[in-house]
């Protein structure tokens, strides 16, 4: 299992995205963020609920919603490679979602290079979940 792309959206804007597999970089910047928008108004207006995760063939991409001060939401969100460590990814989810409501209580869409530094809190909270396994073993087996 390795996470493909991570990042925060608030109302439909990337504020911070950061891709680990280069193989899925081709696509549209707003294209994630309008995705996870939509399914999740849908799920609200529809259902009145929230979605968690969705599964598609190959990924899981899975989301959660953090409250900042003055009602803000943003939404966490990692499209992972396979589902098998569900508990995991939620748990890192929602580890980065309360890192970020404590260095950001608010969000200005007018300051987006304020947010690039979390671009690293990401990566250092799922840590190696973001290598394929068998990038990981090439790294623990290597002798460079």
């Amino acid at each position: 299992m390795a996470i493909i792309e991570a990042g925060v959206v608030f109302s439909g804007i990337p504020i911070v995205k950061v891709r680990y597999d280069k193989e899925f970089s081709k696509h549209d910047k707003l294209l994630t963020p309008g995705l996870l928008e939509a399914i999740q108004t849908f799920a609200f207006e529809i259902f009145e609920d929230e979605t968690e995760s969705f599964k598609m063939t190959r990924f899981t991409i899975y989301l959660h919603k953090a409250i900042l001060k003055n009602s803000q939401a943003v939404t966490i969100y990692a499209i992972c490679d396979s589902n098998n460590h569900s508990t995991t990814i939620r748990e890192k989810i929602r580890d980065i979602a309360r890192k970020f409501v404590k260095q950001f209580p608010d969000v200005n869409v007018g300051f987006l290079d304020a947010y690039r530094n979390f671009e690293q809190v990401i990566t250092s909270t799922f840590g190696d979940l973001i290598f394929h396994p068998e990038d990981r073993l090439r790294s623990i087996f290597s002798t460079e």
